[in-house]
Parts: C-alpha cells; structure tokens; sequence
C-alpha cells in the first residue's frame, strides 16, 4: 500500500546569525517551513520559540529583520553546541534603514 508524503519544503544551507530572547546562535539551514540551528541555549521538543534573523546586504540601502514564532520538534547534541530543529508557526519581515556603520 502506497503512502502519500508531503513534499518536503527546499532546505537552503546557510550560516546567518540567529537572535533568540534567551541568547544567540547560527543557522545551519532553513526553509520556508523550518529551521535548524546550533546554539548553546537549552530547549525541548514542544517548546515555543520566538527568534529572528538579520539579513544584510540584501538590498544596498537596508537590512531585513525577519522576525518569526516557531515550535521546536528535535533537539541534537553537538558537543557543547545544541542542534535545534523548529518549524516556523509565522514570520514577518521588518526593513531597517542602514545606517552609515552597516
């Protein structure tokens, strides 16, 4: 018997820093559905997360703030590092004004 899946979103490698309340860490991947990080925070399947991502040089004259609610689904031990997979509940985007510094 056959069983339909869902495809999976595109996953996009990348390194950007990611700001939680509770501190900070760095992406690994992401998608339009889900993100993985490391961070050195602790944190459990189930629990909600707010965090955001800075994007530079996207655009010549402002940085993108994309701010998101997410759920955690699984938690990797790295070492001193913490692998986090969320799925991301919503986002919003924010466009900040550059200024002469960044």
């Amino acid at each position: 018997m056959k069983t339909s899946r869902k495809p999976r979103a595109t996953r996009y490698k990348s390194t950007l820093p990611l700001e939680i309340k509770s501190g900070k860490g760095v992406t690994l991947n992401f998608s339009g559905s889900g993100i993985f990080f490391e961070t050195e925070e602790c944190f459990s399947p189930g629990q909600q997360i707010d965090f955001s991502l800075l994007l530079e040089h996207i655009d010549p004259d402002h940085n993108v703030r994309i701010t998101c609610k997410g759920e955690i689904v699984r938690i990797e031990e790295k070492g001193k590092k913490i692998g986090v997979a969320a799925n991301i509940i919503s986002y919003e985007f924010e466009t900040l004004q550059r200024t002469m510094n960044n």
